[in-house]
């Protein structure tokens, strides 16, 4: 429950992906999601050091924890802790990343992308645009290297 002035709230955005959604997961659960982060936001992702586990990443500007990484639910999910966007008047910040089934083809799926927050006041809210978009912009190189990484393997 927030205390007053506090805002919280949820934002999602999905993709639709002609690839199941276990190989399409596969990148969520992987460094290679890491990777295209930093290739879409180099200025924000210029360096990470992965700190336990084959999940934990730690970039020089944030810390956060992965709370669930769950390959059989294909359900990835995070808290930040410290830094990044917790200094522009977040709260709490979680994003569930997730690649579920397209009903009656298992060889598609669409994946989601959810941004649950709390913020101090109305001041932050356009940043959980600009937060959910940038999720987007990742999601969307996500679909991208999916696809044409699974195009390669039919041709190949």
């Amino acid at each position: 429950m927030s205390k007053v002035g506090e805002i919280s709230g949820s934002v999602s955005r999905e993709i639709d992906v002609n690839v199941s959604p276990s190989e399409t997961f596969k990148v969520y659960g992987s460094l290679i999601l890491v990777q295209l982060a930093m290739d879409i936001f180099p200025e924000k992702h210029y360096q990470f050091t992965v700190v336990k586990g084959d999940g934990g990443v730690e970039p020089n500007w944030y810390r956060e924890e992965y709370v669930v990484v769950d390959y059989a639910k294909r359900i990835k999910s995070n808290k930040m802790l410290e830094g990044g966007v917790m200094t522009l008047g977040f709260l709490s910040y979680w994003t569930t990343l997730r690649a579920l089934e397209k009903k009656g083809n298992p060889n598609a799926c669409t994946i989601t992308g959810t941004i649950d927050y709390v913020v101090k006041d109305e001041s932050s809210l356009p940043v959980v645009q600009e937060c959910i978009d940038s999720l987007y912009s990742i999601m969307k190189a996500v679909a991208a290297y999916v696809t044409r990484y699974h195009a390669k393997a039919i041709t190949n």
